[in-house]
């Protein structure tokens, strides 16, 4: 028999819907999408009637793939995904995309260094560093450095050092990208020159220290500097407040009588520069001035200075700027030596020569003084008004006799500066100046007494004090007394 049957029927006509899923990496979206280091892709469906039957995708290729599990992009490239999911009854979605790339590469960064610089890498104070980095895919997020390992610091423009010592240092610096990929430190070792040159001026040759540095006009003045790294590059110098020159030879110093200050600095390869030094001198050009004195027993006659051999012969100097040192003299053409008080024995002409010597070597030019020594007493001289009437024994010797009217003349004579006085004495008794108006003179008349013996004593002296003398013996009376 005919039977019916009842079947229940359900019409699918939706497609799955697929999803999908980036995780395990840094993510940066611009223009494109961008993924670091360990990104992982899953797709998953849903349907709603007849249950998803299979997930399909292709990932830069031209055919399709069945989904078994989730995805590892572990290569860098800019990947097209395609996916789309077919349910139990061949319902199929439109196939849908994600366009991405994997960045795995680390930004490169380089650096500059700007100012001044010399030999390998000593660097000035006024030195900066700038870094420059790069990334071709997701771009630089941040660039970093920091000085000899210490805190990390975000680079922002030019890197100063300062804060940092003389010294070796090393600046690190890197970058990290928008994905969070971070690039190996990078160094550059450098030596931070902060010290300036330390130089030092010397005086050369003649010099004199006493409340100031005298010098004369054969001083040079020379200057050296030193440095701890980069070197020297140039010493300048001024003399006075003039121009200012860089030292390249000794120089003297203006010869004019007086103070000059010297200024001077230096800077290294780096101009890293001094602070001014100075050095004040007195400028000593004159020589010292030098006279001559006799002591007393000095006669002058006939364009003749005449002494003795007792008279004293003295020097004197003097300087108004570094002061006498020496003195020296040297008779009739000796050599010269250092000086003391003398005195010139040896009878005639003499030329004394003289000079003095300051503390900074200047040199008077000899001068000389010329002189007599006389040392010969004057000549005596003596005469009777008559002649003798006879002798008579005195003592075993025969003495001449002359009658008491007799008159007894004296005389002197000397041959250089002439005679100054005549002294006589008759019997011990005491000087008395020959023709002098205050005394009985031995030529006078009746000077003499009958029957005795005299002893007239006889001194002369010239103007310089030499003398001589002379004893005269005679008898006043008759032959028969």
């Amino acid at each position: 028999p005919q039977q019916e049957v009842l079947y229940e029927l359900y019409a699918d006509g939706l497609a799955p819907i697929t999803s999908i899923k980036f995780s395990g990496a840094p993510r940066y979206a611009s223009s494109k999408v961008f993924y670091g280091k360990g990104l992982q892709v899953d797709l998953t469906a849903k349907d709603g009637v007849s249950g998803v039957e299979k997930i399909h995708y292709a990932l830069n290729a031209t055919s399709w793939t069945d989904y078994a599990s989730s995805l590892q992009v572990n290569s860098e490239n800019e990947y097209n995904l395609y996916y789309y999911t077919h349910d139990n009854v061949g319902n199929a979605e439109v196939s849908k995309s994600r366009n991405f790339v994997v960045d795995h590469t680390a930004p490169s960064s380089s650096i500059t260094i700007n100012g001044i610089k010399f030999g390998e890498n000593i660097l000035s104070p006024s030195t900066t560093f700038s870094l420059s980095s790069t990334d071709q895919l997701s771009g630089v997020r941040a660039t970093y450095y920091d000085f000899d390992g210490n805190s990390r610091r975000n680079y922002g423009g030019k890197i100063s050092t300062s804060g940092l010592k003389d010294g070796q240092h090393t600046v690190n610096y890197w970058s990290v990208d928008n994905v969070k990929n971070e690039a190996t430190k990078q160094s550059l070792s450098f030596y931070l020159d902060l010290i300036a040159p330390v130089s030092e001026a010397s005086i050369n040759g003649d010099f004199c220290q006493k409340n100031y540095k005298f010098v004369s006009p054969r001083t040079n003045i020379s200057i050296a500097a030193t440095d701890n790294k980069a070197g020297v590059k140039n010493i300048y110098y001024r003399i006075d407040g003039g121009e200012r020159s860089i030292y390249a030879n000794n120089f003297k110093i203006p010869e004019v009588t007086g103070v000059h200050t010297i200024k001077y600095d230096a800077n290294d390869n780096l101009d890293n520069l001094s602070g001014n030094k100075y050095l004040t001198v007195f400028m000593d050009n004159r020589a010292p001035e030098t006279g001559i004195k006799y002591a007393k027993s000095q006669f002058f006659a006939r364009d003749t200075l005449f002494v003795t051999s007792k008279t004293n012969v003295s020097l004197f100097a003097r300087d108004g700027e570094s002061g006498v040192t020496k003195t020296e003299y040297g008779v009739d053409g000796g050599a010269m030596t250092a000086y003391s008080e003398f005195t010139l024995p040896t009878e005639g002409y003499h030329s004394i020569n003289f000079k003095s010597t300051d503390c900074v070597n200047n040199a008077e030019q000899v001068k000389t003084s010329n002189c007599y020594v006389d040392k010969t007493a004057p000549k005596i001289y003596y005469n009777f008004s008559i002649e003798p009437i006879g002798s008579k024994k005195k003592n075993g010797k025969n003495v001449m006799i002359y009658p008491n009217y007799s008159r007894l003349y004296l005389g002197a004579t000397d041959d250089h500066v002439g005679t100054e006085r005549i002294l006589y004495s008759m019997n011990g008794e005491p000087l008395a100046d020959y023709s002098s108006p205050q005394t009985l003179d031995v030529s006078e008349l009746n000077r003499f007494k009958n029957k005795k013996f005299y002893e007239v004593k006889v001194v002369s002296r010239d103007k310089l004090g030499n003398e001589s003398e002379m004893m005269i013996e005679f008898y006043i009376g008759r032959q028969d007394d």
